[in-house]
């Protein structure tokens, strides 16, 4: 890894409640790198959007930071005034695609008028930064010309897009995106990611991605971490944490995507729900879920430590080994399974040859009719014909 731009030191998190106080975020770990695509992947409430509130100095009233470092390129921030974040941080050092960012744009002021007020504050001449807003746009497959357009004039990929550049122009060393496709259809989720890269490339920009989808963080990041009720559970390189998870949430969260490796693999199911974590976490927070947990996972909380001596990932788990060898014995079993399942599959299709077909379509045609209008409605004209099926073959033999 290139030198650490950010690094989060065993940093817990948490919120004032009537009940008691909620440990949102607990011990985590994690360094990101210079131009580096760093994922935070994860469930609904396991503490990312927290994670990246307390980074950039927004957490709610009622949140507070009980221990724990955060360093930008060497200087802890973790006690930062408001002042502090705004004059060093926030947009030219550090910038946020937050969640549901589509309604983040002033509605009454011209996307322009907003960029120029966000340079005025940072001190940068607003005419050479609207330059470079102008570029972006074009970046980001928007006309630069829209920029004096008021966000009800955008699409919700447009508007996403915006909030996109307007992270982007001061040119920071980080853009966090919490979520940056929420709402968005795949195909231009797939639009955004493509521009993001491609701004990632030009600026030389790190990037924390945070979502719930790890599929989308093996496919996009160069290293990950993975959380489970406010723990990091593992972290590392995303191809390794991708062809060999060691904490048993990275494995059945991974488990329970689609992977195209084992197209005929069930998709796993997590059992139970979330952690409400009020107080110190003194436990592993996964103990209630994992199918593989003993009485010394309620022992205490499990420190993050190398998974192995030749292993870049380090991971949350006393139980590791004992995981490991356990899902070696099934794959075992599994392997034996799917070579009796190919046998059989075979003897059945050699023997299917000599049996009668189940079932026969020769010649299928279906076609419907459009009407000419009323006239042929009330003399019953069929109209003209539409094909939807034209002479289709298909035999279905027994099994």
């Amino acid at each position: 890894m290139t030198e650490p731009v950010l690094e989060v030191e065993n940093l817990s998190v948490q919120y004032r409640a009537e009940q008691a106080n909620i440990r949102a975020v607990n011990d985590a770990t994690f360094t990101i790198g210079e131009n580096e695509y760093f994922g935070l992947v994860g469930e609904s409430g396991c503490g990312k959007s927290t994670v990246a509130e307390t980074i950039i100095g927004a957490l709610d009233d009622n949140g507070e930071v009980v221990s724990g470092e955060i360093r930008y390129k060497g200087e802890p921030i973790q006690d930062f005034t408001e002042e502090d974040f705004n004059r060093k941080l926030r947009w030219k050092e550090i910038s946020f695609i937050p969640q549901s960012s589509m309604s983040s744009l002033d509605p009454l002021q011209r996307v322009e008028d907003q960029a120029r007020e966000i340079a005025r504050v940072h001190g940068y001449d607003t005419e050479e930064a609207i330059e470079r807003f102008e570029e972006l746009f074009e970046i980001m497959g928007i006309p630069r010309e829209r920029i004096s357009d008021y966000p009800h004039q955008f699409s919700g990929g447009m508007e996403q897009r915006t909030i996109i550049a307007l992270s982007l122009f001061l040119e920071p060393s980080i853009i966090i995106a919490d979520e940056p496709t929420t709402a968005l259809d795949v195909i231009m989720q797939d639009k955004i990611f493509r521009h993001l890269e491609l701004v990632q490339e030009e600026l030389d920009t790190s990037m924390v991605l945070i979502t719930h989808d790890i599929s989308l963080v093996f496919e996009s990041c160069d290293r990950m971490a993975i959380m489970h009720g406010g723990q990091v559970a593992e972290t590392g390189p995303s191809q390794q944490l991708y062809d060999s998870p060691r904490h048993p949430y990275s494995i059945l969260l991974q488990q329970s995507f689609p992977d195209p490796r084992f197209p005929d693999r069930e998709l796993e199911e997590i059992q139970g729900y979330p952690p409400e974590n009020y107080g110190p976490i003194e436990a592993c927070t996964f103990v209630d879920r994992c199918p593989w947990a003993d009485e010394q996972c309620r022992a205490g909380q499990p420190p993050l430590e190398p998974a192995g001596a030749e292993d870049n990932t380090l991971v949350s788990c006393v139980r590791t080994d004992a995981v490991q060898e356990s899902l070696e014995r099934e794959q075992s079993i599994e392997e034996g399974v799917n070579e009796a399942t190919e046998v059989r599959r075979t003897d059945a299709s050699v023997s299917n040859v000599t049996t009668e077909p189940v079932l026969e379509l020769k010649g299928l045609e279906k076609h419907f009719y459009q009407s000419g209008g009323l006239v042929d409605t009330i003399l019953r004209k069929d109209g003209t014909p539409i094909p939807a099926v034209d002479g289709v073959d298909l035999t279905l033999g027994t099994n």
